[in-house]
């Protein structure tokens, strides 16, 4: 390659858009994946009491 080639490349920053949205759409993965999995957990815990309560009430 020569000079001109490899500073055209440096200096390319097309590819670094996708890149970075690429990586957005990681961390909102990763904080849905994060927020389902805690939601998930408090709503179990609140059907596990109601049904408990149902067992003692009956």
């Amino acid at each position: 390659m020569t000079t001109q080639a490899i500073m055209r490349f440096v200096q390319d920053d097309e590819g670094a858009t996708a890149l970075e949205y690429g990586l957005l759409a990681a961390l909102i993965a990763a904080v849905i994946i994060g927020a389902v999995t805690t939601l998930g957990e408090v709503v179990s815990n609140t059907f596990n009491n109601i049904a408990s309560s149902m067992k003692a009430a009956s």
